[in-house]
């Protein structure tokens, strides 16, 4: 394969993980909001999603002014 062909195959698998990590967060998120909606203790939260706190206190607020 030449070195054109490569980089292309590269940046084809670097798109991939990031469109997979924007989803995972996507996803992510959405669990946290339920999880915030069902007053679940947020260190659980914390635990089951791998947000942190800074980032749950900013869902909550969110909800609120909603």
């Amino acid at each position: 394969m030449t070195q054109l062909g490569l980089l292309y195959e590269k940046e084809k698998i670097e798109y991939g993980n990031q469109k997979a990590r924007e989803t995972s967060i996507k996803e992510r998120t959405e669990m946290a909001r339920k999880m915030l909606k069902r007053d679940i203790d947020i260190i659980d939260i914390m635990e089951v999603t791998g947000m942190t706190e800074a980032e749950l206190l900013r869902l909550q607020d969110e909800a609120v002014t909603v």
